[in-house]
């Protein structure tokens, strides 16, 4: 198949999503975006024309919310003077007193749905909600308002407008209809209008008008939001659309919507990099995704005020904490703790225009093929990046970190042929790889456990201070360290 060039089959990756899905900033003060009028580009009807009630109740997982199953009815205008309509579903959990008055819109991955083949019985493959899943009850704790929303025309082709027989089947949010492939975009552009301006929920209790609205993503979708921020579609009628942005595990990688059946898309690197209409980016990338094809290493930007990218060191794609099983020593070291501060930040630095922390990137060479070569040090390592507390690092002259092995983002036992379909070989690959110290190594470095505590302890509060994690993660850490 013409879409699976190496580049491409590593899109895969976002299987992860369909095993983790559905796991389950605090509010700071107010600061308002601009945007270029200049870069006014979008002509198009803000907003969906309906959201229909399918089932609503209380969320079980969190005090004061609202979970709905709904469907988005809408219409569009399109560049070319064409118009078209479309009719897709959602999932929202809204707190009932507003929240903080942020609200979240998922982009849901459907990657194991569109290049899986559909295979799978949709009950086990379905959507990824990378919000929830790296999250936990993050969101909800701190008055989020969330909304997943269903975005690819190769779903909602396969699976059809409804469930069979017309009653419930497998998960809601793979049933709908979708004129045009690249009509994701004003969708993904409505939801966010939605949260802004709920009338057109038909049903009492509806949620608040939230006042600033972010997008998520991770891999396929991180990709689809470079593509959104690159083609300028972050802007309509000289206002922003979403006020920021996180994007996980991407890489300066754009998707490019056609008509071919059954994927609509194919991957291609970015022509543009992201545009600078006033919004404030955070990115997300692990070890292997800079070393891998994703270009992560091109997707830097340092020189921007707007951007952010924390590239972890000795983490992968595909950490065991995400999907696991890929190998018997796949890379333990989850993402969730950057992603929830990740998620803090992009609020108050939207909100109330407190920076999100510096940039971190990893030591090591930019090939001209887009891969990078890491430095590593003695024990195979990589230097430089963002440091979670099983990297070593200098802290006032002390050693903070306390590896257990050598993390590695991609996997080396493995080769990806480039011309080969994705199989699981190409999430092995990016899953990484984990090798543990001899008991001899451990006992070298750690002659008790007090020393692995203090080295643990010190790496985590250094985090917390620069805000790179939140506290629940760095007391999270150390009681994990005293077991």
């Amino acid at each position: 198949m013409r879409y699976f060039t190496r580049e491409v089959a590593v899109v895969i990756a976002v299987l992860l999503l369909g095993a983790a899905a559905c796991s389950n900033g605090n509010q700071a003060g107010s600061a308002e975006a601009t945007a270029d009028p200049a870069q006014k580009t979008i002509h198009v009807a803000a907003g969906p024309v309906s959201v229909t009630i399918d089932e609503t109740g209380v969320f079980p997982d969190a005090e004061g919310y609202t979970y709905a199953e709904a469907t988005m009815h809408g219409a569009i205008e399109r560049d070319d003077g064409s118009e078209g309509e479309y009719a897709v579903p959602l999932v929202l959990i809204y707190p009932h007193d507003g929240g903080n008055g942020v609200g979240v819109v998922d982009w849901l991955n459907t990657v194991t749905l569109t290049l899986g083949g559909f295979s799978a019985p949709a009950d086990e493959w379905r959507p990824g909600q990378f919000a929830l899943s790296t999250t936990g009850d993050y969101l909800f704790e701190s008055g989020y308002t969330y909304v997943g929303v269903q975005w690819d025309k190769a779903v909602t082709d396969h699976f059809g407008s409804s469930p069979p027989d017309g009653g419930r089947h497998h998960s809601h949010l793979i049933y709908g209809t979708i004129d045009q492939p690249g009509d994701a975009f004003d969708i993904l552009r409505h939801t966010a209008d939605f949260l802004r301006d709920p009338s057109a929920f038909e049903g009492a209790d509806g949620p608040v008008p939230v006042d600033t609205v972010l997008s998520a993503g991770f891999s396929q979708t991180g990709m689809l939001q470079m593509t959104f921020l690159s083609r300028g579609k972050n802007v309509r009628d000289g206002e922003l659309v979403y006020d920021g942005h996180l994007l996980g595990k991407a890489g300066l990688i754009c998707l490019a919507f056609d008509d071919e059946p059954p994927v609509y898309y194919r991957v291609e690197p970015c022509n543009e990099p992201p545009a600078e209409d006033g919004s404030k980016m955070i990115h997300v990338a692990a070890q292997g995704d800079v070393e891998a094809f994703f270009r992560a290493g091109r997707s830097r930007f340092p020189d921007r005020t707007d951007w952010r990218q924390y590239e972890l060191a000795g983490v992968s794609h595909l950490p065991a904490t995400l999907i696991p099983g890929l190998d018997e020593n796949q890379n333990p070291i989850s993402s969730n703790p950057v992603f929830r501060a990740a998620f803090n930040n992009l609020a108050r630095w939207v909100r109330a225009d407190v920076a999100a922390p510096p940039s971190r990137f990893l030591d090591g060479t930019l090939n001209p093929d887009g891969s990078f070569d890491t430095d590593l040090d003695a024990d195979g390592n990589a230097l430089g990046g963002l440091r979670l507390p099983h990297m070593e690092r200098l802290i006032g002259g002390a050693v903070a970190g306390a590896p257990l092995g050598t993390y590695s983002g991609k996997n080396p036992e493995v080769n990806v042929d480039p011309q080969a379909e994705p199989d699981i070989e190409v999430l092995r690959w990016i899953g990484g790889y984990f090798e543990p110290f001899t008991d001899a190594e451990l006992a070298e470095r750690y002659p008790d456990d007090e020393a692995y505590l203090q080295r643990i302890t010190r790496a985590v509060d250094a985090l917390l201070e620069a805000g790179y994690i939140l506290e629940q993660d760095r007391d999270a850490y150390v009681q994990e360290a005293t077991l």
